[in-house]
């Protein structure tokens, strides 16, 4: 089981009840403390993920988590190294946000080159748009 994801001073803890994650908030900031670190409890949030199957809902509130001391705030929607995660986890909003940097990208190469053969405009948008193009539409 995978509970803590983390890349440079970015934490992601996952849980499977709400006991479980104030365990691992505990631990973390016991090891904190030991290790002379804090944590930024103003940019720290919890996220409920909805359930597909909504008749398996056991209780809709659950009590406020805490870290050093500070209540954690709920939110539906929050940014993860550059992603936007939802807690319906559809995706919608990373998806939008990456059509719209395709669209910003490829509207600059048709402005810019205007005045380029087209086999020069296909090389420029695999070169300077195809990442967006993939993630949007190839999956």
């Amino acid at each position: 089981m995978m509970n803590i994801l983390a890349y440079a001073d970015d934490l992601v803890l996952l849980a499977p009840s709400w006991k479980g994650l104030q365990d691992l908030l505990n631990i973390i900031d016991k090891v904190a403390v030991e290790i002379d670190m804090i944590f930024n409890t103003k940019k720290t949030v919890c996220m409920l993920f909805n359930l597909i199957e909504r008749y398996k809902i056991v209780c809709n509130n659950f009590p406020q988590f805490c870290l050093a001391g500070h209540r954690l705030s709920f939110v539906p929607v929050f940014k993860y190294l550059g992603h936007i995660i939802d807690n319906e986890m559809q995706g919608n909003g990373d998806v939008l946000r990456e059509l719209k940097c395709l669209f910003t990208r490829t509207g600059i190469l048709i402005r810019r080159f205007a005045r380029c053969s087209v086999d020069v405009k296909i090389r420029l948008f695999r070169s300077y748009c195809i990442c967006y193009f993939r993630y949007c539409f190839m999956k």
